[in-house]
C-alpha cells in the first residue's frame, strides 16, 4: 500500500515538470520570436536611417524578408484611398518578371491584392482557398498560379496605403500563422520607415531646391559683375573700333573686324549693313550675316526697318510689340527682305543711320530671332556711337576701294586675255586627244567582237599568223588551237529569244577566258564559233588539259535571266607542227579535230589526225 502511495506522488510530480518544461518551451518559443521580430524591426530602422533614396529603400525591404521568410518571389503595392489607383512599387518574381511589364496597375485592384486592401486583413491563401475565391467572384485569377501565397495590408492610421505579399510556387512549402504574424509585425513598422525614407528624400528635395536658388542668386551676381566688365570691353571697343579706319586694308576686312568688335558687346551674330546707292533709290548690303537668310540682294527703296531708319535719320530700337504698332500706322510692312526665301521675323531688331554731314549714308543693324531676348536702351547707345566711326570709316574707303577697283579691273582684263589663249591651248590640245581616243576605239571595235568584246575573226588571224611565223623559227613550237562549237546555242536561241542568246554567248565568253591562262589568245569567229591560241606550251597534253577544263566549264548550268538550262562544247584541237607550212592550214585542221568531236557525241574534244582531213573531203565530195 506504501508502494502505490509513493508511485501515485512520482506521478504527480512528474506530470507537474511536464507542465513546467512545456509552459517553459512555449515561453522560450515566445523569446525567440519576439528576439526574432525586435531583431528585424532593428534592421528596419536601421534601413529607414541609412537609406533616402526610394529606388534602394524596396530591394533593402526584400532583402532583410527574405532572411527571415521563404519570400524568393516578393512585390509591394501601393493604394490611393482617395483615387482608388493601385501602384506597384516593387516586383521580384522567379516565373512572372517579365509578363509584369505589360501589366497595368489597375490589374492588382481584382486579385489577392485588392481583396487583402478591402478587408483590411492580413491573408494566408493556398490554392484551394484561392480558387474558393475565385468562384465566389471575390478575385480574378492572374498570373502564374502560386501553391502558396501571403499578403499583409500596410496601415497608416487604420487606413489602407498598400499591400506587400510574399508567394510561393513550391507545393512543398507552406506559410503559417507564425510567419503571417512575423510577416505583419515587419509590414506594420514598413509604414514607419517608409515614411521616414519619404521624409529624408523631400528633405534632399527642399536641399537641392535651396540650393539652386543659391546658384541662381550667384548667377544673378555673377552677372552685375559681367555688366561692369562689359562697361570695360566697351570703353577698350571705342578705341578699337577707331583704329580700325585706320589699319584695314580694304572694306570687306573692316566689316569682319567691326563685327568682330560688335560681337563682344552685344549679340550681333545676325548682323548687316545696307548702303544707299549714288542715286538714293536703291539698297545695297556689302556685309550680311544672318542666322536664317542667305546674303541678301541688292533690292529698291521699299517700307522695311532700314528705310524707316533712313527716314527718321535716327537709331531705333525694335522690338516685337513696336513692330506691330509700326505696322499697323503703314510705317513699315515686314517680310520684305527676300522674295524667293521663306522670311522669319526678327523678335528684337536694332539699327542705326550712317551719317557724314548730316547725310545719310546707309544703316548698320544687327537683330535677334530668340524670344527670350530682347535688345538693350545701353545697346542702342552703344550702336548710335558705333555707327558715328563706321561712317566715316566708309567714307574715306570709298575713294580707295574704287582706285583699287580700277586696279583690279586692269588686272582682270590682262587675265581675261591670258586665259583665252590658254583656253584655245586646251581645246586644241583636247581635240588632239578626242581623235587620238576615236582612232582608238574605232581601231577597237574593227578587232574585237562587239557582244563579247573578245578579239574578231581579223584580228585573231593577224596574231595567228605573227606567232606561226615566229614560233616556226624555234626547234619546239609550244603551240596549239582549239576550235570551239558551242552546243544547243541554235535551239535556245530561237526556243528563248535572240536576248537569251546574246546573253548565252556573254556567259559562254567570260567561261571561256576563267579556263584559259593569262597569255592564251581567245577569239570569237562569229555564231557559237570560237577559237582559242594556246602560246608557251611544255607538251601537248597542256593543251588537252585546258580543253578539258573548258569543257567542265560549259558543262555547268545556266542561269539566264531566270531560266536555267544546259549546254556543252565541243573542241577540236590543232597542235603546231614543223609539218606546217601555213597558219591556215592549222586552223582547218582544228575545225575538222572539231567536226570529229562533234560526230562523237559532242561535249569532248578531239585532237587532229590526219585522216580527219581525209574524211572531211569525202564528206565535202559526197
Amino acid at each position: 500500500m506504501a508502494d502505490l502511495n509513493n508511485l501515485s506522488t512520482l506521478q504527480h510530480q512528474l506530470n507537474k515538470t511536464n507542465t513546467r518544461l512545456r509552459r517553459l518551451l512555449a515561453l522560450i518559443a515566445r523569446y525567440k520570436e519576439a528576439y526574432t521580430i525586435q531583431g528585424a524591426l532593428l534592421k528596419l530602422s536601421e534601413l529607414a536611417s541609412s537609406i533616402s533614396d526610394m529606388a534602394e529603400f524596396y530591394p533593402a525591404i526584400h532583402k532583410m524578408v527574405s532572411e527571415l521568410l521563404h519570400a524568393e518571389n516578393f512585390y509591394v503595392v501601393l493604394y490611393d484611398s482617395e483615387t482608388t489607383e493601385y501602384s506597384l512599387q516593387y516586383f521580384s518574381d522567379e516565373k512572372d518578371q517579365q509578363l509584369i511589364v505589360s501589366v497595368p496597375s489597375s490589374a492588382f485592384s481584382s486579385g489577392l491584392t485588392g481583396y487583402v486592401v478591402r478587408t483590411q486583413q492580413p491573408l494566408l491563401c493556398d490554392e484551394a482557398q484561392f480558387e474558393t475565391l475565385v468562384s465566389s467572384g471575390e478575385i480574378q485569377s492572374q498570373g502564374s498560379p502560386s501553391a502558396h501565397w501571403m499578403g499583409i495590408p500596410l496601415l497608416r492610421e487604420d487606413k489602407v496605403i498598400g499591400v506587400m505579399a510574399i508567394q510561393s510556387y513550391d507545393p512543398a512549402y507552406r506559410y503559417n500563422e507564425h510567419d503571417l504574424k512575423l510577416f505583419n509585425s515587419i509590414g506594420s513598422n514598413t509604414v514607419i520607415a517608409l515614411d521616414r525614407v519619404k521624409s529624408r528624400e523631400l528633405l534632399e528635395t527642399t536641399v537641392r531646391q535651396r540650393t539652386l536658388q543659391l546658384r541662381q542668386t550667384n548667377e544673378s551676381l555673377q552677372k552685375e559683375i559681367k555688366e561692369r566688365i562689359h562697361a570695360e570691353k566697351l570703353q577698350a571697343a571705342l578705341y578699337e573700333i577707331s583704329e580700325l579706319t585706320a589699319s584695314s586694308q580694304d572694306m570687306q576686312t573692316f566689316y569682319r573686324a567691326m563685327h568682330k568688335v560688335l560681337c563682344g558687346l552685344m549679340a550681333a551674330d545676325n548682323c548687316y549693313i545696307a548702303l544707299l546707292d549714288q542715286d538714293g533709290t536703291k539698297l545695297t548690303f556689302p556685309f550680311y550675316l544672318d542666322q536664317f537668310s542667305p546674303a541678301a540682294s541688292d533690292r529698291p527703296l521699299g517700307k522695311g526697318f532700314t528705310e524707316y531708319v533712313i527716314r527718321c535719320a535716327e537709331a531705333r530700337l525694335i522690338n516685337s510689340e513696336e513692330a506691330a504698332q509700326l505696322v499697323e500706322r503703314g510705317e513699315i510692312r515686314r517680310g520684305i527682305g527676300s522674295l524667293n526665301q521663306p522670311h522669319r521675323n526678327s523678335s528684337s531688331w536694332l539699327g542705326a543711320p550712317l551719317k557724314v554731314d548730316q547725310r545719310v549714308l546707309g544703316v548698320i543693324a544687327v537683330q535677334s530671332y530668340e524670344t527670350g531676348y530682347q535688345y538693350t536702351e545701353q545697346e542702342l547707345t552703344i550702336l548710335r556711337f558705333v555707327s558715328q566711326h563706321i561712317a566715316v570709316a566708309i567714307q574715306r574707303k570709298l575713294a580707295s576701294e574704287r582706285q583699287r577697283q580700277h586696279q583690279e579691273e586692269l588686272e582682270r582684263k590682262v587675265f581675261e586675255s591670258t586665259r583665252e589663249l590658254r583656253q584655245t591651248n586646251l581645246f586644241l590640245r583636247l581635240q588632239v586627244e578626242e581623235r587620238k581616243k576615236a582612232e582608238q576605239k574605232l581601231f577597237y571595235d574593227a578587232n574585237h567582237d562587239v557582244l563579247t568584246g573578245l578579239a574578231n575573226r581579223q584580228m585573231f588571224l593577224q596574231q595567228l599568223k605573227q606567232q606561226f611565223a615566229l614560233i616556226k623559227r624555234q626547234s619546239q613550237p609550244g603551240m596549239a588551237l582549239l576550235f570551239l562549237d558551242l552546243d544547243r546555242f541554235k535551239l535556245i536561241n530561237d526556243t528563248l529569244g535572240h536576248h537569251i542568246g546574246d546573253a548565252f554567248l556573254i556567259e559562254s565568253s567570260k567561261r571561256l577566258l576563267s579556263a584559259i591562262r593569262e597569255h592564251d589568245v581567245a577569239a570569237r569567229f562569229g555564231g557559237d564559233e570560237f577559237v582559242v591560241m594556246l602560246l608557251n606550251l611544255q607538251s601537248f597534253q597542256d593543251a588537252e588539259e585546258v580543253a578539258q577544263r573548258i569543257i567542265d566549264k560549259f558543262r555547268q548550268p545556266y542561269q539566264l535571266d531566270g531560266h536555267k538550262t544546259q549546254s556543252g562544247v565541243s573542241i577540236g584541237i590543232a597542235p603546231l607542227t614543223m609539218e606546217y607550212h601555213h597558219a591556215d592550214a592549222l586552223l582547218r585542221d582544228a575545225d575538222a579535230a572539231m567536226y570529229h568531236a562533234k560526230a562523237l557525241g559532242r561535249g569532248r574534244y578531239a585532237v587532229f589526225q590526219a585522216e580527219m582531213r581525209d574524211q572531211m573531203l569525202k564528206a565535202l565530195s559526197n
